[in-house]
Parts: structure tokens; sequence; C-alpha cells
């Protein structure tokens, strides 16, 4: 395609004139162009390789894909509702949703049609309620009733309806992500790393079940303000190595399943979690947060 067939093709889809003006439209593209303007923008790269019109051809493409990189989470693809109509059970019949009593002990009353449920949720008046789907293979949609929580400590109690009675399926903390193949990926917050955990949907009692893992990534980066030493085991005493001040060093892992007790005797299932480490040479070993933590800057600490 040359550059008149082009201009020809611009003015007649898009109200373009001319090649001088496809950088404006670029920057206000509407859907249902991209193809033909995309073959245009093609051959106009093949023509003319100065690297201008490269960057910009680019920068075209970016700008028309992005939108798609926010569809997989159906948590930040639909906003907090009190009230929804919906097909939640694919029977053809639209479904009449609402939340109503909602309280600051985190009751509240959730509608479907003329089913009531009553749940509680954990901490914290709930907000609204969100429509999912966990498994896009079957016949249903969730409802997510959610509450920000004390502290932004989300949480999120799931049903499912079956055209007669609304179920629990479980309940959910901090930032879900619902994948659509059965699985939820769920991040929570640990002081300085997010640890993700997978759900499964169970679809013959169409409950979610936790995956257990027995170490969780961390993949964070610190620099060490004053030595400690990293062991061979979990709970073992013998050292590979003491990392020294000033060098950096990975931590990799954590282990968050071990309880202890402070010196006041009371139970600590926190500064107690095993940490796998490496060393700026390479080493790897354990240690407990309540030895490192105070040791090492750089980590984003937050609550």
């Amino acid at each position: 395609m040359d550059e008149e067939a082009c201009t020809g093709v611009w003015h007649v889809r898009a109200g373009v004139p001319s090649w001088e003006r496809w950088r404006e439209y670029a920057t206000s593209h509407k859907e249902g162009h991209p193809l033909v303007i995309g073959g245009c923008l093609m051959e106009h790269r093949a023509e003319r390789k100065r690297g201008e019109e490269k960057f910009w051809i680019v920068l075209f493409f970016i700008i028309i894909s992005v939108p798609q990189l926010f569809t997989s989470s159906k948590i930040s693809a639909h906003p907090l509702m009190n009230s929804a109509t919906v097909d939640l059970d694919k029977d053809s019949t639209i479904d009449d949703v609402s939340l109503s009593d909602t309280k600051e002990s985190g009751e509240f009353v959730l509608n479907v049609n003329r089913i009531s449920r009553k749940g509680k949720l954990l901490e914290g008046r709930a907000d609204g309620f969100l429509i999912v789907d966990i498994d896009a293979t079957d016949r249903y949609e969730e409802i997510a009733v959610h509450t920000p929580g004390p502290s932004d400590d989300d949480e999120y109690l799931l049903f499912w309806y079956d055209g007669k009675s609304l179920k629990d399926m479980g309940r959910l903390s901090r930032w879900p992500k619902f994948v659509g193949n059965g699985i939820v990926l769920v991040d929570g917050w640990m002081g300085f790393w997010k640890k993700r955990e997978k759900y499964l949907l169970d679809k013959t009692t169409r409950t979610l079940h936790r995956v257990p893992q027995e170490l969780y990534h961390v993949g964070a980066e610190a620099t060490v303000r004053e030595s400690f030493p990293i062991s061979e085991r979990r709970g073992h005493s013998k050292i590979v190595a003491r990392v020294r001040p000033g060098s950096k060093v990975l931590i990799l892992a954590c282990d968050p399943s071990p309880e202890c007790k402070t010196p006041q005797g009371e139970v600590d299932d926190y500064y107690c979690d095993w940490y796998l480490i490496r060393s700026v040479t390479g080493l790897t070993g354990w240690a407990r947060l309540r030895s490192f933590w105070n040791k090492v800057e750089g980590l984003p600490w937050a609550d």
C-alpha cells in the first residue's frame, strides 16, 4: 500500500486527510480503526526509516493496547455495588441482587430475588459487592461482599446462587485476583513483601480451598547495617555465613508457619518467621525475622 492509497483510507475511515496528521489521530484513537490504520502505519514504517517515525508508530500501538492489560482481574474491572441485575446461574433469567442492613459489626444481609442470606465480615461495615466469575467454564457467577476493614485490610465473603438458595463459598482477605479458571490468587501484605496464596474451587462443593505452600517467594533486596548469621537449616545452629555490614543481601523466600514466644511469654507468629537469605557471595542460609529485621535497611516497610 503506497502513501496515496493510505491517505485515501484515512480520509474515508478516520477523517484524517493526510499523513501529516496521523500523529494527532494516534492520540485520539477510537475503536474500530486499528486494523486499517495499522496496515498503513506498517507500510509507512517500511518506507520511512527515520527514528522519529518508528518511535511514533510504536507509541501508537502502545496507546491502543494499554486498556487490554487491565482486563484479567475482575476486582479492577468492576466497581463496588449495592444493587445489580445479573444472570447469576445462566438460566436466561435476570436476578436482582442487593445488599442491606449493613452494620459496623460486619453484619449484613445479601438478597437475590426473594432469597436473603445473613453474613458477617470479620471487621468493618460492608461497603458493597462485586460480581465475579471464578470459573468461566461453569454456569455460575459469584457475589463477593467487601469491606475495606479498619486499615485497608480488605476482606471478601463469597456466595453463589443455584436458583433456589444462596450458599457460602469462603472468605478471602486483602487483594484477590479472579483468574477465571477456578483459581483465585490472593496477595497479602507481610510488612515489606506480598505473600501470594492460591485458592482452588472445589467443583463438587463449590467452596474455595487454600493450597498450602512450604515456602513463599519474597524477592526483596536489603543492605546490611549490622552483621548477622544465616544458618544451614531452619532451627539449626550450624552457621553457613555471617553477612557483612554494607553488603547486599537478597531475601529469597519465607516460611511463615512457625510460632515462638516473646520474652514476655506471648505467642509470636510474625517475627518468628524463617527467611531464606542469599549473601553477596552467593551463599544461602536461614534466619528468623526477629534476628535481622533491625539489622538491614532498604526494605519497603509499611503497615
